[in-house]
């Protein structure tokens, strides 16, 4: 007889199959669904300000593409102002006072050393009116507040030397002369002598006799009326000879200025350029001038505009509300401190309008008249430091 012996499974479970947890058909598990987060109601005024934020960035946006080339055109031109004088095609040099031969501009004195020899003069100039004794303040350093600038005009070139008063540096611009073409004769202007005309009942006057009666009417104290130092001016298209003019008559003066239309004079592009970033007020009708003017008011406020929406949209980022107050905060305070420096350096008295401005020995206030040069003899004069005054000599 014999015996099979049957494997013993019960201790091996890995062979036996393990049972399948299965909910019971009632079971809450089985009926109940993953409960979710519902989503944060949004109030009226949390829409509002999300369609704001929205609305400033589309603007911010858009706006910035359409003003783009204003932008580059109003700041390049800008530019000029502290450049003058470039991209006129001089041939620059530059020499070093170090460089140069001993004696020949070494000599300038320092701002201290000037000022010294200058409160001298002044306690003379006092002593002889029974003035009072003046001394140098350390309150304030002496200082140069521009360059030393001359012309000096041969028949070949013109150049143009500036030279820094404190370290005796400066540069010369060569401008060579071009010589003209004698073949192109100058077009005759038919009414170029008539410089003056004489109208009887123009605005000019006759506002000038309302003005005290409207002040009457809106009950402010009256008295005569004045014109300004600058009066407008009539500028209409005329034909003489068959040849069209640009005629111009100043209502204050009656003074006439014509020219032919075919012979307007020509502006080179960085005079234009500058000109136009000077370019400003509204004229009194619909023209080029006052459409520049409206273009002007939508740059200052596209770039009012640009900086809230740029801090709205910055204050949005959490992550950078930090570093990006602390470089607000010193923005401020350094535009503070810059605003507050420039209005104590304009208020010296060494502005356009301080008695002290102006080349020297040329009483007028202007640039000296520079006569025409001849063979034997240089001509050196001052020219304006400022680029306004640069400008007006152009």
């Amino acid at each position: 007889m014999s015996t099979t012996i049957q494997p013993n499974h019960i201790n091996s479970p890995a062979s036996e199959p393990q049972p399948e947890a299965t909910a019971l058909p009632n079971s809450p598990e089985q009926n109940s669904p993953v409960p979710k987060r519902k989503p944060k109601k949004k109030t009226w005024y949390g829409k509002l300000g999300k369609s704001t934020l929205m609305l400033v960035r589309r603007t911010h946006l858009y706006s910035g593409i359409f003003m783009f080339p204003f932008v580059l055109l109003y700041g390049f031109t800008g530019w000029f102002f502290n450049h003058p004088r470039l991209f006129t095609g001089d041939e620059v040099r530059s020499f070093a006072s170090a460089d140069l031969p001993e004696g020949t501009i070494q000599g300038i004195p320092q701002a201290e050393e000037l000022a010294a020899s200058v409160v001298e003069e002044m306690n003379l100039e006092s002593f002889l009116i029974d003035g009072p004794i003046i001394e140098l303040s350390k309150t304030r350093s002496p200082r140069y507040t521009g360059y030393l600038s001359y012309s000096v005009n041969t028949e070949s070139a013109s150049h143009q030397i500036t030279v820094n008063p404190n370290t005796g540096d400066g540069e010369v611009r060569t401008t060579h002369v071009v010589a003209s073409d004698d073949d192109d004769e100058p077009k005759i202007n038919p009414i170029g002598d008539i410089i003056h005309a004489t109208v009887p009942g123009g605005p000019l006057e006759i506002a000038q006799e309302a003005i005290p009666k409207v002040l009457d009417e809106l009950g402010l104290e009256s008295g005569e009326a004045f014109t300004g130092r600058r009066s407008p001016s009539l500028e209409f298209a005329a034909i003489a000879d068959g040849v069209p003019c640009i005629v111009t008559w100043n209502l204050g003066s009656g003074g006439i200025t014509s020219v032919r239309e075919d012979s307007r004079s020509q502006m080179e592009a960085k005079s234009f350029l500058q000109r136009l970033h000077l370019a400003r007020h509204y004229s009194p009708g619909w023209d080029v001038r006052w459409v520049w003017a409206l273009i002007v008011d939508v740059m200052f406020v596209s770039m009012v505009f640009w900086g809230v929406s740029g801090l709205m949209m910055w204050w949005q980022v959490k992550r950078t509300r930090v570093l990006g107050g602390g470089v607000l905060a010193a923005s401020i305070v350094f535009t503070v401190l810059m605003a507050l420096n420039m209005h104590d350096s304009m208020t010296t008295g060494a502005g356009r309008g301080g008695r002290g401005g102006g080349g020297g020995g040329n009483r007028g206030g202007g640039a000296a008249v520079l006569p025409p040069p001849t063979q034997d003899s240089l001509t050196l004069r001052t020219v304006p430091n400022s680029s306004a005054d640069f400008l007006q000599g152009s």
